[in-house]
């Protein structure tokens, strides 16, 4: 709520239309929720792979944005629609803002709020990893939630 907060007070401030993107540089907009008419802000950190942690800290460096936290209306599906659209991303995997670090078995996002296990999000059988597999990630070749290994570079997808 904070960062539509913030959205809504900068996109007033420098008079803003719909034409013009309320996202900053290398954010993507994404409307998940029709009842919100503010973006959901995506950026696809691309320029490298990191481990979870290293991620999560990228994305606060960036712009003070999170990692992705996928949850709100169909978020999950459009990005998977847009990481389907990229073919040279076809065979990659995502570090994505959730967690089982503090609790084994108990998913929180990293804003705290818990994340629900099973399906529509999780590909059939995750998380599975136990101790070995913490931290949550998007993996091809249908981008659904999965359980990866700690320590795992992938790319990632940090959010406002």
């Amino acid at each position: 709520m904070r960062n539509f907060l913030a959205l809504t007070l900068l996109s007033a401030l420098l008079g803003l239309t719909n034409a013009q993107s309320l996202c900053p540089p290398l954010f993507i907009e994404f409307f998940a929720d029709p009842a919100v008419p503010m973006p959901t802000c995506i950026h696809f950190a691309m320029d490298a792979k990191r481990d979870w942690h290293a991620a999560k800290d990228y994305c606060k460096a960036n712009s003070g944005s999170s990692l992705a936290m996928l949850d709100a209306g169909n978020l999950h599906y459009e990005i998977i629609d847009y990481i389907l659209g990229n073919p040279a991303w076809m065979d990659e995997g995502f570090h994505i803002g959730c967690t089982d670090e503090i609790h084994e078995g108990t998913w929180l996002w990293t804003d705290g709020t818990p994340v629900s296990t099973g399906l529509p999000h999780w590909y059939p059988g995750q998380p599975d990893g136990y101790t070995k597999e913490n931290y949550c990630c998007l993996y091809y070749t249908d981008f659904m939630y999965n359980s990866c290994k700690n320590g795992q570079m992938l790319y990632t997808i940090c959010m406002i």
